[in-house]
């Protein structure tokens, strides 16, 4: 009984300031019945105790030289820095049931916010028109910024409910693939799964043989559309490696076969999305589907000879 007093208190006491932004307003959450699990306790306390992230250099990169190259801390939306949806235009042939809207991209108190909601709107589709329902918010640095290798990480609270799709995600900055999922999380049919990470890179020629992915599932706390997390990447010639809030979940050791798709500088782009098999089919419901995928900041370092 003591120990679980003990955890109760340690767990609701909120800080009084965010550690990362000083001059952010903090979100309280009370996150004890979610992170207290007696089936799988061991991983849950293990992140709700660590959860405190360094106010420089990430962890792993203390035993390196790197130069942080490209920061956004999302004070205001800066579009000499992020195309505001995908070049290729409003919404993609094989997913007609969203399209990407300016709308669902704000700022507001140093937080980006990429909203998703049902907004029907009308578009020119070949000879014909089509209604697409869902307005999502995406955005692109491939106006601004590209880089080979590096360290890419993202500090989020991630959006809940059914249908749920967001993403953090790099791809070739001239071809398709190479790609590397530092994060998509599912909402799937309600909602239950979207703790679940799934770090994925994808490699080869569309339509060959040579086409594939590989993709590594980490099961994380329940919390990670009440809290904030940082997901990152270290994408290296010989490796990439995925860690969330510091610790390392998943590795994948590129031989040559792989770096030879994986070479391409790539660009950053965040999202959220709706996943098309779990829209509900029932009208009142798809007109009051919405949420809000709440980014703090992001940042992409590059290993340097020395370190600035």
């Amino acid at each position: 009984m003591h120990c679980l007093l003990l955890i109760s208190t340690l767990l609701f006491n909120a800080p009084s300031q965010d550690t990362l932004n000083p001059h952010k307003k903090v979100i309280t959450t009370y996150f004890f019945k979610q992170t207290l699990s007696f089936k799988n306790g061991g991983l849950k306390f293990k992140y709700a105790f660590n959860k405190k992230p360094s106010k420089n250099k990430p962890k792993a990169l203390e035993q390196c030289c790197w130069r942080l190259t490209f920061e956004d801390n999302f004070d205001s939306l800066d579009t000499k820095k992020w195309r505001l949806g995908q070049p290729w235009g409003e919404f993609h042939p094989g997913n007609p049931h969203q399209y990407y809207s300016k709308e669902m991209i704000s700022t507001d108190s140093g937080y980006l916010h990429l909203r998703g909601c049902f907004a029907p709107k009308t578009f020119a589709s070949g000879d014909t028109q089509i209604t697409i329902p869902y307005a999502v918010g995406l955005i692109n640095s491939d106006i601004s910024f590209q880089q080979q290798y590096g360290y890419f990480e993202i500090r989020s609270k991630n959006p809940s409910g059914a249908a749920t799709w967001p993403a953090f995600w790099l791809t070739g900055a001239h071809k398709w693939p190479p790609e590397i999922d530092i994060f998509e999380m599912y909402g799937k049919k309600n909602g239950s799964t979207v703790h679940n990470q799934y770090a994925t890179i994808h490699y080869g020629q569309t339509n060959t043989r040579s086409r594939g992915y590989l993709s590594k599932k980490i099961n994380l706390p329940n919390n990670t559309d009440t809290m904030f997390h940082i997901y990152a990447c270290e994408w290296a010639p010989e490796y990439i490696k995925f860690y969330t809030d510091g610790k390392a979940v998943a590795f994948i050791r590129m031989n040559a076969r792989l770096r030879a798709w994986m070479n391409d500088e790539m660009v950053v782009i965040i999202n959220n999305s709706f996943d098309a098999a779990y829209l509900p089919k029932e009208p009142e419901k798809a007109s009051t589907l919405s949420n809000d995928f709440v980014i703090d900041w992001v940042r992409v370092w590059r290993r340097s000879a020395t370190a600035n």
